[in-house]
């Protein structure tokens, strides 16, 4: 994808990423057990879940969870390169903190087949509703990841760093990791 044609999609990337921020928040930031990693891991895990299931795979045969061997490729390398530049735009360091290892502490609740079993549906919905074509769900799940990064940050919630390093990490992960059937 041309970055231009993703600037030039970036207001429209930017709203459906606060649908999205709203939706997951409803969901894993509940009174008695909000978990701001968990959220974050979600919503990347849902951006690399949608180029997963743009790369027409039979994933029949595989139980959810499991870790497919393949290169997502271009593809990735250009999430990557976007999540840089957005990470500057929503106030965050764009040079450091991705390759972070992940304390146990701030690890998500779930797996990634359960974090995005219920929300796949809603996040698609997200999608359609402001009229995005599905080459970019994983831009805008990424940028909601990142928001979620700087929010936290800002409230002293979650170290940037570690918030990015999620990012990153469940972003790939999900790329390569079963999901639930698809509901469609």
């Amino acid at each position: 994808m041309e970055p231009s044609e993703i600037q030039e999609m970036y207001p429209a990337l930017d709203r459906a990423a606060d649908d999205v921020l709203s939706l997951l928040s409803t969901e894993f930031m509940k009174p008695t057990g909000s978990h701001v990693e968990t959220v974050i891991s979600a919503a990347a895990s849902l951006a690399g879940l949608s180029l997963l299931r743009s790369r027409s795979f039979d994933l029949s045969p595989y139980r959810p969870g499991m870790i497919l061997a393949y290169d997502p490729g271009r593809d990735l390398e250009e999430i990557r390169d976007f999540m840089v530049t957005a990470a500057g735009k929503t106030g965050l360091d764009p040079s450091a903190g991705w390759g972070r290892e992940i304390p146990e502490a701030h690890r998500p609740k779930f797996s990634i087949p359960e974090m995005t079993r219920e929300q796949e549906r809603k996040f698609i919905d997200v999608c359609e509703r402001h009229r995005l074509r599905r080459v970019f769900y994983p831009y805008v799940a990424v940028l909601a990841a990142l928001k979620f990064v700087y929010a936290s940050d800002r409230v002293r919630l979650l170290d940037q760093n570690t918030g990015k390093a999620l990012v990153l990490y469940y972003l790939v992960a999900g790329a390569k990791t079963v999901p639930y059937p698809s509901f469609s």
